[in-house]
């Protein structure tokens, strides 16, 4: 694994510090960029500028390749999301496998998060931001932290919920996972005697993961012992029973 940058460094990078922690070659970053899977650096003067999205972005490529996928066909699934298309829905996947690529994309414009939320945006945008689905990451420029986030909030105004129970429980979500966050820096940054700062990195790196994956599962999970059920597998057919729904 790339050796991970220092806290300060991680939010600027070079073309070199992106090749270090990617573990690509400079030559195939700029094949991506090139082909369009890659959205460019920012400019400053003859300097080129990259992010921390642009790491996430290659990681996801990554594992999109390892799936089978072409450059080509990586590139046309991700500007069917920027278009507001429903990605799971472009990849094949169940909702459940969505969450695996849960990454943030490429700023969008107002016009494409009006296409997705057309019920929110452009009218309720700060009501939106404020629940922390779309941040301000530029000049008319917003991203999008997690698009399955994005995506419920689409499902949910499409089904007949109103905007404010959606921006409702989009609010309850963030309070939950600030909450979740406040702990977690709290006992990172509570360093057990013995134990450096490198091994608590790659904790970080490695707990990032599970916790991304696991609080959504544990939620699911939640939610079908609430509801009285005792498999999770089982939610879909207590919801359809719930609301008088027919059999599948």
């Amino acid at each position: 694994m790339p050796d991970p940058l220092p806290v300060a460094e991680a939010d600027e990078l070079s073309v070199d510090d992106l090749a270090r922690r990617s573990g690509l070659p400079v030559r195939t970053i700029r094949e991506y960029q090139t082909m369009g899977v890659l959205p460019p650096p920012e400019r400053r003067g003859r300097v080129g500028v990259y992010r921390p999205a642009h790491l996430h972005r290659l990681a996801l490529i990554g594992r999109l390749q390892q799936r089978g996928y072409s450059l080509a066909g990586i590139r046309d699934l991700l500007s069917s999301w920027a278009d507001g298309g429903d990605l799971g829905e472009v990849l094949g996947l169940e909702p459940d496998e969505l969450i695996h690529l849960d990454e943030p994309g490429a700023p969008a414009t107002v016009d494409q998060l009006a296409r997705l939320v057309p019920a929110m945006v452009p009218d309720r945008i700060a009501d939106l931001m404020a629940t922390g689905v779309v941040e301000a990451c530029g000049p008319e420029r917003y991203c999008v932290p997690s698009p399955s986030l994005l995506q419920l909030a689409v499902d949910l105004l499409a089904a007949g919920y109103p905007p404010d129970d959606t921006l409702g429980l989009l609010r309850t979500i963030a309070e939950a996972t600030g909450a979740i966050a406040d702990a977690t820096i709290a006992m990172l940054g509570d360093r057990p005697p013995g134990v450096d700062a490198t091994e608590l990195v790659a904790l970080a790196e490695r707990g990032r993961g599970l916790l991304a994956h696991g609080t959504g599962r544990l939620t699911i999970h939640t939610i079908g012992r609430r509801l009285g059920i005792s498999h999770e597998d089982d939610v879909a057919d207590t919801f359809r029973q719930l609301l008088g729904g027919p059999p599948p």
